[in-house]
């Protein structure tokens, strides 16, 4: 499922203005090039959950889905989709 055009912005600035991490491009594998330590990316899911407004399936969660920016905003996009709500509320 492709994510709306400015969900990757959002995120990307939750990883500039939260995170302090500056990203080359919403495709960067942020696992392997070590930019996300396990307490980064409990921050990044509680940052993204607040900013769209939902609760991500942790449980269904891989963590190929949260490899890229771009991954995410997919993510983001298939739960927005499933729950039925708009992100961003």
């Amino acid at each position: 499922m492709s994510a709306p055009p400015d969900t990757e912005q959002r995120i990307l600035r939750i990883f500039r203005e939260v995170l302090n991490i500056e990203l080359a491009s919403p495709s960067t594998d942020i696992i392997a090039t070590g930019l996300l330590d396990s307490l980064t990316l409990v921050t990044l899911l509680f940052e993204v959950e607040q900013e769209f407004a939902i609760k991500l399936p942790l449980e269904g969660l891989d963590i190929e889905g949260l490899r890229s920016v771009d991954r995410i905003a997919a993510v983001v996009a298939q739960t927005v989709s499933a729950d039925g709500s708009r992100p961003g509320a």
